[in-house]
């Protein structure tokens, strides 16, 4: 009896743990032997230990890794009696797309290297040979002078015309004039001597000529000086360029050029270039007295001709 009555309160806190079992939705709490079933569960918040704390602190060294040689690595042993897969072929050509700018860039390039070959360079161009200079001895009237008889009769004692040159005359109404070796320096113009020409009561044309090989096609400028007395009726300065050669000057294939000033008693430079069409060309200085006045004598000298090669 007195057992029953110590294991009474036990027994009837079992059927209160069941009852509270089925009835919770969560899991069911084992209740510790010898506690009432209605206790108050305290919660006690640890108090982190110093030393802990230290311990997490203080980084882990990081265990070494172990590298295994190669020869411990796993190797593939092929089966001998496999039968080897073959490979899958393509079934098409793959076709590269290729872009309109790489496409005008190829393009041009072939165009290009196409021009090049088919173009190659031209030759060198020689050079011209040009005439030498004609200036100086006869060209300045320094040759030796020779006796010139006038064509139409007139006295002309002691009448000469330079080596190298021809003269001519025109018989005008008043007769015609006269050629003469000039020493007279105030009329030289280059060296020691001048053609002279007289005009004095003439009223005329006289003058020299020349001519001279050169090379068709090529440019040719001739420069002179004249210079003649005053007179009432002033000298007329002209140059004359026949291309075809001729030495008549009368002829209509002459071209005839006015001189570039016409000063007197003084020097006068006339320059004029022209293009040889044959193989030779004749020059004429010729000088125009219009009236039969006093005066108009006249001397030439320095003539030149350069040769400026091809147009």
């Amino acid at each position: 009896m007195n057992v029953f009555k110590k294991m009474w309160p036990g027994l009837l806190v079992l059927p209160l743990l069941s009852l509270a079992c089925l009835t919770s939705t969560g899991a069911p709490t084992a209740l510790p032997a010898g506690r009432p079933a209605n206790f108050i569960v305290q919660t006690i918040t640890p108090t982190s230990n110093p030393a802990t704390l230290a311990a997490r602190a203080t980084p882990v060294e990081a265990e070494p890794v172990v590298v295994a040689p190669l020869g411990s690595a796993p190797t593939h042993t092929p089966d001998p009696n496999a039968s080897p897969t073959p490979l899958p072929l393509p079934t098409s050509t793959p076709t590269l797309a290729v872009s309109p700018t790489l496409a005008l860039a190829a393009e041009a390039t072939r165009q290009v290297v196409t021009a090049t070959k088919v173009a190659p360079a031209p030759p060198p161009t020689k050079a011209a040979e040009l005439d030498p200079p004609r200036a100086g001895g006869d060209w300045d009237f320094e040759a030796d002078y020779v006796p010139w008889g006038n064509p139409f009769g007139e006295p002309c004692p002691g009448a000469m015309v330079a080596g190298g040159w021809t003269a001519f005359v025109e018989d005008g109404p008043y007769g015609s004039s006269c050629l003469n070796e000039n020493l007279y320096r105030p009329n030289v113009q280059g060296g020691l001597k001048s053609q002279e020409i007289t005009f004095d009561f003439i009223a005329a044309n006289s003058g020299v000529l020349r001519t001279i090989p050169v090379q068709p096609g090529h440019r040719y400028t001739i420069s002179a000086y004249a210079k003649h007395d005053h007179s009432l009726s002033p000298v007329q300065m002209f140059l004359g360029v026949d291309l075809t050669g001729n030495t008549d000057w009368t002829a209509e294939t002459v071209n005839w050029f006015p001189w570039d000033s016409d000063g007197e008693d003084s020097w006068n430079l006339t320059e004029k270039t022209v293009t040889a069409s044959g193989e030779s060309l004749t020059i004429f200085i010729r000088g125009f007295h219009p009236l039969a006045e006093q005066g108009g004598k006249t001397v030439i000298d320095s003539v030149s001709i350069t040769d400026e090669g091809p147009e």
